[in-house]
């Protein structure tokens, strides 16, 4: 039986070995690249990528000398990720694991006709996020992107009128004002 461990976001190596459930022969890591939303508007996807290849080294470590392991990063998107280690690595089955992998990637992972299992806990805010990202990045929802645009923006006009009223009351304290 050959495995295909997915990989999105952080897991630890408890929750890894869960995936040695059924005991199979053989394990494929594949840890796709998570970017945050100031990573993504900052453009900073060696950070994702380094985070994601220490996530694969981390999964073969923890399934090292119980089973046959292998394993790669991918981009951002886990379908791809998937779809580019199948022709590779022939899976019986896909072991979905991390705290960025939302609930419809389950779903979505369905339509490469093999089973499809859940190790470790629920997803979280993490996955939520990381979901929209993906979305974004995709072109799928414009009117995210210019929500996330305006929010950051709004965010930082806001936060220099509160450094700069600080400034003000401080020089007033002083008497410099």
């Amino acid at each position: 039986m050959n495995r295909l461990l997915l990989v999105v976001g952080d897991a630890t190596p408890q929750t890894i070995r869960l995936a040695l459930a059924g005991t199979p022969e053989r394990i494929h890591v594949v840890a796709t690249t998570v970017v945050g939303p100031v990573d993504w508007l900052a453009n900073a996807d060696d950070a994702g990528l380094r985070r994601a290849e220490r996530r694969v080294a981390q999964a073969e470590d923890a399934l090292e000398g119980l089973v046959e392991v292998s394993g790669e990063t991918s981009g951002i998107d886990p379908l791809q990720a998937v779809a580019d280690a199948l022709p590779g690595f022939p899976a019986d089955d896909i072991v979905v694991t991390g705290a960025a992998a939302d609930i419809g990637l389950d779903e979505a992972l369905m339509r490469f006709g093999l089973p499809v299992y859940r190790v470790g806990p629920p997803p979280g805010l993490a996955a939520r996020v990381n979901r929209q990202i993906r979305e974004i990045t995709r072109g799928r929802d414009a009117g995210k992107l210019v929500q996330l645009i305006v929010g950051f923006n709004v965010a930082a006009i806001v936060a220099c009128l509160a450094l700069s009223l600080l400034a003000i009351f401080i020089l007033w304290l002083v008497g410099a004002y």
